[in-house]
């Protein structure tokens, strides 16, 4: 047999997913924020988190 294809594994899969709810307001925020940053929403939101981890 020949070598699979597909994409190589990662050594820290992204293998979990998280559902929430927010205000309109809320997403049109995120959605302009991302497209201001050239980023994607879940980019955003994974910063946040890192900013909050470096606070005090």
């Amino acid at each position: 047999m020949g070598k699979t294809l597909g994409r190589p594994k990662s050594d820290n899969p992204k293998n979990k997913q998280l559902k929430i709810k927010m205000t309109e307001q809320d997403f049109n925020n995120l959605e302009e924020l991302a497209k201001k940053k050239n980023m994607t929403k879940t980019d955003i939101v994974m910063r946040g988190i890192e900013l909050v981890k470096s606070e005090p």
